[in-house]
């Protein structure tokens, strides 16, 4: 596995005490093989002991791969800009705490040869595997709608995992603004805006005890909508492009 980019995996912990420990234990597993891998832990606001426990699992010496606890400011795109800032790998993973897609989106990105530019684990993606209730595919739907008409953009998901070249991700961070769920889509907006390629690669997302209901609300697609607005005002400056990705 040599040939292989070294992924730093960068796992935003916001009150994720409970899940914290299995998660880098399948991700530590899987990654055994990886020469150069990592996992980055980002502690971020979290009020249930969560620190400690990235601390704690940081510390352990029996991983196969380097495990790192930071902190950032609360927020999902916060994390996952330090994060970035961290990694030492030449391709970050941001993933999220619980591992939805468990490894199914790392092995599908190296099936497909690990492209260049970016790439995500997309639950659009004809072959992925995605149990969701009436209403959770509904607001998808609008999503996409919403998303292709401000943003111009063809992608069937922008908020799943997102692979990211590390030296492309560190020199456009200056320029992001979202702090919280709409990094990845600014990220992946200012790698479109730049006409770098963007692939989609399929996952199976994983059955959830409360995979009946959705956290998703119908005031979010005001929100989303007003978020996409702000990107597309930006467009210009996302896409100055001075650095290319690999």
């Amino acid at each position: 596995m040599t040939d292989l980019p070294r992924l730093s995996v960068v796992v935003p912990a916001h009150n994720s005490g409970v899940a914290l420990p299995h998660s880098v234990e399948i991700l530590a597993t899987a990654l055994a093989e990886s020469p150069g891998a990592e996992v980055i832990l980002v502690e971020n606001g979290s009020r249930d002991g969560t620190w400690d426990r990235a601390q704690a699992l940081a510390a352990r010496t029996d991983w196969p791969v380097p495990v790192i606890a930071c902190q950032s400011a609360v927020g999902l795109g916060e994390a996952y800009a330090e994060g970035i800032r961290r990694a030492s790998g030449d391709v970050v993973l941001l993933t999220a705490d619980d591992l939805p897609f468990g490894m199914t989106d790392v092995t599908a990105y190296r099936a497909a040869g690990c492209p260049t530019g970016l790439v995500i684990g997309s639950k659009a993606h004809q072959d992925s595997v995605v149990p969701r209730s009436a209403l959770r595919r509904l607001m998808t739907f609008v999503f996409t709608w919403l998303r292709r008409i401000v943003l111009r953009m063809s992608v069937g998901d922008t908020q799943g995992t997102v692979f990211v070249p590390t030296a492309w991700a560190r020199e456009v961070l200056p320029r992001l603004r979202e702090g919280g769920y709409l990094f990845s889509t600014e990220l992946l907006y200012a790698g479109h805006c730049q006409g770098l390629a963007i692939t989609e690669v399929p996952i199976t997302l994983r059955q959830r005890a409360d995979a009946g209901g959705t956290r998703i609300r119908v005031a979010d697609i005001g929100e989303m909508a007003a978020g996409l607005v702000r990107l597309r005002r930006r467009a210009a400056v996302l896409g100055a492009r001075r650095t290319v990705a690999g």
